[in-house]
């Protein structure tokens, strides 16, 4: 009755590239940031400065910045650019500016060169303090991601990822205790990436988000429920529906409040033990499906129609019959599980199988009530009677049923009435009946010719006696 659930891991990588936070960095950097620049380069390195001419040309900077003139500011640097001595400050300098407008202006794909150029020169020469080289790491990762994302070319999308992942592993090293923002996009790149062909996931990348994943988990004292969810989707990857119930039962108590961890734990439980080959592995995974969807009920969730009858059918499955019976039935009584005729039938098929016979006509009769068209409801009564030894009502609800129509089998149920019939001496109904059947059925069955002739001999034994009399 339960049907397999996925779980779901994340599919797009939620951007790390915030515009404010750019803007504040461009604002710190061009409002009075060439002055800062080159005195924290001179701090660094004594030889590390700027040009006279490319000093000269920087003061022109600030008026372009307070009138958001960021084309003049542009082409500002793009000057200095054309005449910075190869490898020089001068080139470091102006292209690092040059990366922050472009971020300013929100030009991501332009920021990527400049950017880049400025952090080479940097780590090559020692214009930068490490501080401000692990920024530009940072952020040349999330924009080649990002940017990689958008591509459609794939050689150009794989190349894009591999420096995304490039960057934030150096930046990753040059941390001593990475911040929770930064582990996080490389989790979830790495994820992502593994995953981005679904018909061919890529495991080593899935096995290095798995471990970035734990590795975040265990640094931190309150971890980001986002490495929780990369690292329960890898498993489900990798089909190890253990580790993922196994992790689900911690969300599920770290976040009791969250119905989609509730699910997820009782599709996992159920799928467990559908695979399960050990009878007793079975039994278990099947009770601690039950005791998932009984915990979440208690806090309000998985309290849905469906829910409730995948929780009947767990107890079938388990050979509870008593409590799933008795969950059935209230659940079709007040409305908690959706009623149908089918489930009608088997509410009646649970009491036959515990020996409740008159209880299974007592659901069936309250059934026809709720669906008072169905002659099959009727039909299934008039068995149970005749199960009892009961013709006369058997021959009654049999008549209903035949009445009502709606039948799946008709044949089979004038058949059924042409015996009856035949047991309470109602020979011309019985053999009317058997004829009707004859016509219904596709295939006769073998046993109807028999039927009938025996109906037909009691019709003619029947007049042979009254004739007999009659002469007496």
């Amino acid at each position: 009755m339960t049907k397999p659930t996925t779980v779901n891991g994340p599919t797009q990588m939620p951007t790390s590239l915030s515009t404010l936070r750019f803007r504040h960095i461009v604002l710190a950097v061009l409002l009075g940031l060439a002055p800062a620049s080159i005195s924290s380069a001179q701090e660094a390195s004594g030889s590390n400065q700027p040009s006279e001419r490319t000093s000269s040309d920087l003061q022109k900077l600030q008026p372009l910045v307070d009138a958001k003139n960021w084309n003049g500011a542009i082409n500002l640097m793009q000057g200095i650019l054309r005449y910075a001595a190869p490898n020089s400050y001068d080139q470091a300098l102006a292209n690092d500016i040059l990366s922050k407008i472009y971020l300013q202006e929100g030009e991501y794909a332009k920021v990527i060169e400049p950017m880049e150029k400025a952090y080479i020169l940097g780590e090559n020469y020692k214009f930068f303090d490490a501080k401000s080289q692990l920024e530009r790491l940072y952020y040349l990762a999330q924009i080649y991601y990002q940017e990689g994302a958008s591509s459609k070319t794939p050689s150009l999308q794989k190349n894009y990822f591999d420096k995304a992942t490039n960057y934030i592993e150096i930046w990753l090293k040059g941390q001593n205790s990475p911040n929770a923002e930064g582990q996080m996009f490389y989790v979830q790149l790495l994820y992502n990436r593994a995953v981005q062909d679904p018909q061919n996931i890529d495991m080593e990348l899935l096995k290095k988000a798995q471990a970035a994943a734990q590795e975040a988990l265990q640094s931190e004292l309150f971890p980001k429920e986002t490495f929780y969810v990369i690292l329960l989707a890898s498993y489900q990857q990798e089909g190890k529906l253990a580790q993922v119930a196994e992790l689900l039962e911690l969300l599920v108590k770290q976040y009791p409040s969250k119905s989609s961890y509730w699910m997820q734990l009782f599709g996992t439980y159920s799928n467990l033990a559908a695979e399960a080959s050990n009878p007793d592995e079975v039994y278990d995974y099947n009770l601690r499906a039950i005791v998932t969807i009984e915990r979440a009920q208690a806090l309000g969730f998985m309290n849905t129609p469906k829910d409730n009858y995948n929780l009947v059918g767990i107890y079938f499955n388990i050979g509870q019959y008593g409590k799933a019976t008795d969950l059935l039935h209230s659940g079709l009584r007040s409305g908690a599980i959706e009623a149908d005729i089918k489930k009608w039938e088997l509410l009646a098929y649970s009491f036959l199988q515990i020996n409740q016979e008159f209880k299974a006509i007592e659901v069936l009769k309250e059934a026809t009530k709720a669906f008072p068209k169905s002659g099959q409801l009727d039909n299934q009564i008039a068995q149970i009677y005749y199960s009892l030894n009961n013709s006369e009502e058997a021959y009654r609800y049999l008549n209903s049923a035949l009445a009502k129509g709606s039948l799946d089998k008709p044949g089979a149920v004038y058949y059924f009435k042409a015996y009856i019939c035949y047991e309470l001496q109602k020979y011309e109904e019985a053999l009317e009946s058997i004829n009707t059947a004859a016509d219904l059925q596709d295939e006769e069955d073998p046993q109807l010719p028999r039927l009938r002739q025996a109906i037909q001999e009691a019709i003619k034994d029947r007049q042979a006696a009254l004739e007999a009399g009659v002469k007496e």
